[in-house]
């Protein structure tokens, strides 16, 4: 594979992953169906952030008893699509969803 397409489909399984978190953050999918499409991708950009993503995922029940801790993980996921928006890879794995990046 080329490095202009390599590039490109980097570049589209990032577009890709910031779609679903989009949508998970607007509520238009859940935590599981997000977990299911983020799996099909490679992830391999995002080394660290597969990991962690299972954090923000398994704590649904918990944001939905504990408002606060709903606004962290929220603001959290608001972050990594700033990140993703901008092409901050290094920053976007960074981000773990157990305390503020």
């Amino acid at each position: 594979m080329t490095s202009a397409l390599y590039a490109n489909k980097m570049k589209s399984e990032r577009d890709e992953l910031l779609r679903i978190m989009e949508s998970m953050l607007a509520g238009e999918i859940d935590s599981e169906r997000a977990r299911i499409s983020v799996e099909a991708l490679s992830m391999k950009e995002f080394p660290n952030l597969y990991g962690n993503l299972h954090h923000y995922y398994d704590d649904e029940d918990v944001r939905a008893k504990d408002l606060e801790y709903k606004k962290f993980q929220d603001k959290e996921l608001e972050k990594l699509i700033r990140r993703l928006k901008s092409g901050d890879i290094e920053k976007a794995n960074e981000i773990s969803f157990l305390h503020e990046s």
